[in-house]
């Protein structure tokens, strides 16, 4: 037995926003999008039980997942509690605008982490967060967020960084902590849509700043948890990084297509990378195709084996690999943030050791 965790598209890649800096728009493009059927959930959680999961992790993502309906996690998570004997827990990721009462009721309940889409101040988030009339969403993400509070509901905030976000950290920065966000989770723009991505030198400025920032709060023992910073600490403590895109080799969990359809990965969601279907037979036990998918994840460039800060990097998250998948776009970025950022990296671990 080994424990278990899923990535679960409810809703594919339906979405009742247009950011335009959204990858999985293009790659879901061309399916049938549409909302898990209940003989689908029912098909998923027999699989899920006949691999007999140590632990179960599953996490709703989209497009946008609150399509799906209250209706259909009721009935997802009263199918896993009648099927499933191991420990289970959840977590979603939403942009917020369907968040009312009763979803935060639910989510309290069942002890869902969520993960809010929230940029920054209004004039960052609005920059590339719209709805289908061109309008910011900044106004309805707060209200959601105050749902969730009054429920008291686990959530973080998620916050893509790309040039013009990175400018904005100090900001945003400075607007999360007046918000009271403790949990915050930057995550780097993937590729490039609409115009919209991330420079190899708006990134170093990113991870810098933000690591004064937080280190500033940190010696003044006003600890704010900023995801990538935790798992470096981590890393040095011996800890593995929790971050699957810090851990240097893919391949911790499964994507579940609304269709039932499996992917390695949500950034390799596509028709190449497809691993099977719920209907095939233990399609949890790693085949061929995907053992091929983590090896090559696993090969590194000469220059990163000779990197003191690889153990640290560990290559980064494949979606950002070049030349072969050896070297990682980012590279400088993240060796020029250690030169900058280790030895106090290293002063908070043997602190906490």
């Amino acid at each position: 037995m080994r424990p278990l965790t899923l990535l679960i598209k409810p809703a594919a890649g339906l979405c009742n926003i247009n950011c335009r800096y959204c990858f999985y728009r293009s790659a879901s493009e061309g399916r049938e999008n549409r909302i898990m059927s209940t003989g689908t959930v029912d098909l998923l959680i027999r699989r899920i039980s006949e691999f007999r999961p140590s632990a179960l992790t599953i996490m709703f993502q989209g497009g946008e997942p609150l399509l799906a309906g209250l209706d259909f996690y009721r009935y997802f998570t009263r199918a896993v509690g009648n099927s499933i004997r191991a420990n289970v827990s959840y977590a979603l990721q939403t942009n917020g605008l369907l968040i009312d009462d009763g979803y935060a009721a639910f989510f309290a309940e069942n002890k869902f982490l969520l993960g809010v889409s929230l940029d920054g101040k209004r004039e960052t988030n609005d920059r590339y967060r719209v709805d289908s009339g061109g309008e910011g969403v900044f106004d309805r993400v707060m209200n959601s967020i105050e749902i969730l509070r009054r429920h008291n509901v686990d959530f973080n905030i998620l916050s893509v960084v790309d040039d013009e976000n990175a400018r904005d950290i100090e900001k945003t920065y400075a607007f999360f902590r007046e918000c009271g966000f403790s949990y915050i989770q930057f995550i780097p723009c993937v590729g490039e849509e609409n115009g919209v991505s991330l420079s190899p030198a708006s990134y170093e400025y990113f991870l810098k700043k933000s690591f004064d920032l937080w280190h500033e709060d940190y010696m003044r023992s006003e600890y704010v948890s900023v995801r990538h910073i935790d798992n470096y600490i981590g890393i040095l403590l011996g800890n593995p990084p929790e971050n699957c895109a810090m851990c240097g080799i893919c391949g911790s969990y499964f994507v579940v297509e609304s269709n039932g359809d499996i992917y390695p990965c949500d950034f390799f969601c596509r028709d190449e990378y497809r691993l099977g279907s719920l209907s095939d037979e233990r399609p949890f036990d790693l085949g061929e195709k995907h053992r091929s998918f983590i090896e090559k994840s696993r090969i590194i460039h000469s220059s990163c084996a000779d990197c003191r800060y690889h153990f640290l990097c560990r290559g980064g998250c494949r979606a950002d690999r070049i030349n072969g998948l050896t070297r990682n776009r980012y590279c400088k970025a993240y060796y020029n943030f250690f030169e900058y950022a280790y030895e106090r990296l290293s002063d908070i671990s043997g602190s906490l050791k």
